[in-house]
């Protein structure tokens, strides 16, 4: 006795997961990008939380007309912590001392541009620039 193809069964399984991997595939991959997203924040703030806390404790911390040393440091020691906890190259790290934090305060702000390839598949743009600051007040020892 012969079935009929509309009666049959035969490959429904197949065919409902072949409509569903593509989005089961791209909520994975979008998890596995926010998690590298927030792990890029939590190292800025972290960063130039640390940088600003050895800011506040130098003599001279402000960075007018260059940077002191001490400021010069301070936006070092921020960038090598971003840098050895991210898999971030070089090149798109950015710290800097803030321009105005205020008076009697001392703060960095850090940006990064994280390349995001999901992004990129869906005809969005490929990177997106995450940034942090802290402020601290100054303290005279």
């Amino acid at each position: 006795m012969a079935t009929s193809l509309a009666v049959s069964e035969d490959g429904a399984a197949i065919l409902e997961f072949v409509l569903v991997l593509p989005i089961m595939l791209a909520l994975i991959g979008g998890a596995f990008e926010l998690g590298r997203i927030l792990l890029v924040d939590a190292a800025l703030e972290a960063g130039v939380r640390g940088g600003a806390r050895y800011l506040a404790r130098v003599p001279d911390p402000f960075c007018t007309p260059g940077c002191s040393p001490g400021a010069a440091h301070a936006v070092g020691l921020a960038r090598e912590r971003i840098l050895e906890n991210t898999s971030l190259s070089p090149a798109q790290v950015r710290v800097a001392p803030l321009a105005d934090p205020g008076p009697g305060h001392v703060g960095l702000r850090a940006e990064a541009d994280v390349a995001v390839d999901l992004l990129g598949w869906v005809g969005l743009a490929p990177t997106i620039r995450i940034s942090a600051s802290h402020r601290e007040s100054h303290v005279v020892e």
